[in-house]
């Protein structure tokens, strides 16, 4: 006898959820708040906190008009004995969703990440290189190959004032100063079927549906991007959901996500269509517990 099929997301009718992907499609496409400026920020181990990563993103984040995201935030899980899912593979991504690289080389990790992303065209053109002031007449290889390699490309070089103190205003505010000076202006529409957005898009889904797993989330996920999902996509919603844990927005119990309420915050303040956001919300409630 023939076992009957798991619905995509529990007590949710599989006959409703393309009508209802559309309209979360619909949603992700057209009703979400893209006009924050998304800085990817690189260097020494943001729990340092004597680190200068650490230092710019304590002000950076206090910033309305800009959105914070790090490297092992994306990419623990998807370098995480993935050989093939390096961060180089990712490239091509990294460069659609983000504005401006902000990467201060004070690491051998972000070292690596320096020579790197200065050999990619794309990456290098968005990259602002924070140096530290002492390291700027220094004849080294840094200053000689990836620096010289990222001003080719197009990207920028500043020299942080030595001795940088977060809690000076006057050290904050020139910094800062540059930043946005090299923001690019304007809006550009970063593309939905991107694995640096996923965070936001899985999001949403646990906003709309009571009891979504695991398993729930790569095949929702799937019916939004309309294609079928390898491991590496698999994955990169897994990491989604770690990156949304560690950032407070959701929980997970016996397999069961739920949103906190950091995460409902998020998604009301990400979106202009409000009004369609808790029509949907409602929808889905009505037909998840409707009696059978």
């Amino acid at each position: 006898m023939k076992l009957p099929r798991d619905s995509i997301v529990n007590r949710f009718p599989d006959l409703h959820i393309h009508q209802t992907i559309d309209e979360i499609r619909n949603l992700l496409i057209n009703g979400f708040d893209d006009s924050k400026k998304t800085i990817f920020l690189c260097g020494k181990d943001k729990s340092d906190k004597k680190s200068l990563r650490y230092k710019f993103s304590t002000f950076l984040s206090q910033e309305k008009g800009i959105t914070l995201t790090y490297p092992e935030d994306l990419f623990e899980d998807l370098l995480e004995g993935q050989g093939k899912n390096s961060l180089l593979s990712l490239e091509t991504q990294l460069a659609n969703s983000v504005d401006l690289i902000v990467l201060i080389p004070e690491s051998p990790g972000s070292f690596a990440e320096l020579g790197a992303f200065s050999m990619d065209k794309t990456l290098a053109n968005k990259m602002l290189v924070m140096r530290m002031g002492e390291f700027k007449s220094g004849k080294s290889f840094i200053n000689h190959g990836p620096i010289r390699l990222v001003r080719s490309h197009g990207g920028e070089i500043y020299d942080i004032p030595k001795n940088f103190d977060e809690k000076n205003s006057e050290h904050v505010k020139v910094v800062l100063g540059k930043i946005k000076k090299t923001l690019p202006s304007g809006r550009k529409k970063k593309e939905l079927d991107n694995i640096l957005l996923y965070s936001k898009h899985v999001l949403l889904l646990i906003y709309l549906f009571d009891d979504l797993n695991l398993r729930s989330v790569y095949k929702t996920m799937e019916l939004i991007m309309e294609r079928k999902f390898d491991n590496r996509d698999n994955v990169a919603c897994k990491a989604a959901t770690h990156s949304l844990i560690r950032a407070g927005m959701i929980n997970q119990q016996e397999g069961l996500f739920t949103i906190t309420q950091i995460g409902y915050n998020s998604i009301i303040n990400s979106f202009y269509l409000k009004s369609s956001l808790t029509e949907l919300r409602a929808k889905i409630m009505n037909k998840q517990y409707a009696r059978h």
